[in-house]
């Protein structure tokens, strides 16, 4: 014991870390919490500290999980209550979770011929784009372009951009545009390329996928904040701060990437739509009783709050993915 570091005859009476003054009877230190030792850090020493560091996260991540799977709603509880130390922080477990979700979701991404005929956008007088096959559509000057209106002749120039360049695929944008009599303007070099990139996603979706893919949780990161707006108006006459919903948001949204992480992985093995279905119930139910635990209510008014919340989630949802799939076509 004499050689230990916790030995009292290496005590400080300044932290080493933080240099708050200390007393030889402290063991750690008041403020930072690091051990009040003097002693050079020897082999023993620096592995002690390696397996403790992780043993110590291990068994805070270990309790994280089970609260939060088998006790819906309770670790928001706790942790608002000052269980600071015995949980993981909110916000970067909810960051881990869903990086572990999307890791696995683009490796189990799997596209088939099907799959690319059903993304495949389609260039017609419909809502949709599709491959042109036709190369004698009309190729319009912009004074005759100027008379349609704003998605008409944005979805005109789509054609004759693409039309264009499979005539003409050695021109450059610059001068595919000058013989086109089109403005050499920014906006018409962005539907340009525009137009040649939806070729290339129909022909290969899966890179394009895999780019909208990586950029959802920063979208996702910005729409919890929003749902828990939604959350603390829902739920305006309980005593919680924004901060503490906040709270409540994350360790709900956490719960979602971790089945749907479950779901992928026993997707990768066993493609069935019963699984999912399941998870899903699974899910729905989990929520509703975390409702009721954290915001205290009765049945009806936690299923009347519980519908209300999942229509407004699934809105926000298709916005927020809708968001992503655009910004990822406008940036790709």
């Amino acid at each position: 014991m004499e050689k230990s570091r916790f030995s009292k005859k290496y005590r400080n009476t300044i932290c080493p870390n933080c240099e708050t003054p200390l007393d030889t009877n402290d063991r750690y230190c008041s403020y930072c919490g690091q051990l009040n030792s003097s002693k050079k850090l020897s082999f023993n020493d620096f592995f002690y500290e390696f397996f403790g560091s992780i043993i110590s996260y291990d068994s805070k991540l270990r309790k994280t999980l089970s609260t939060l799977i088998f006790k819906p709603g309770r670790i928001s509880l706790e942790y608002i209550k000052g269980k600071r130390a015995t949980y993981s922080n909110p916000f970067r477990f909810y960051l881990s979770i869903s990086i572990i979700f999307f890791i696995l979701y683009v490796f189990s991404l799997k596209l088939t011929i099907e799959d690319q005929e059903a993304i495949a956008f389609q260039v017609n007088d419909g809502n949709d784009f599709e491959l042109i096959d036709d190369l004698d559509i009309p190729l319009l000057s912009e004074k005759e372009l100027d008379t349609l209106s704003f998605i008409s002749e944005f979805k005109e120039k789509v054609k004759i951009y693409l039309v264009y360049h499979e005539k003409n695929p050695e021109h450059s944008v610059t001068k595919s545009l000058k013989t086109l009599k089109h403005e050499n303007s920014i906006y018409n070099k962005w539907i340009y390329n525009r137009s040649l990139l939806i070729e290339e996603i129909v022909k290969s979706p899966e890179s394009f996928v895999v780019f909208a893919i990586g950029k959802l949780p920063l979208i996702i990161f910005f729409f919890i904040p929003l749902f828990t707006l939604i959350l603390w108006l829902t739920y305006g006459r309980s005593s919680y701060t924004y901060m503490e919903h906040l709270v409540f948001a994350f360790h709900s949204q956490t719960m979602l990437f971790f089945l749907m992480s479950f779901n992928v992985i026993i997707d990768i093995f066993i493609e069935s739509t019963i699984i999912s279905t399941i998870i899903t119930i699974a899910y729905l139910a989990y929520l509703f009783k975390s409702l009721m635990i954290f915001y205290k209510q009765g049945f009806i008014k936690t299923l009347i709050k519980f519908v209300f919340l999942n229509i407004l989630f699934i809105i926000l949802a298709s916005i927020t993915t809708m968001i992503a799939f655009l910004a990822s076509f406008a940036l790709y």
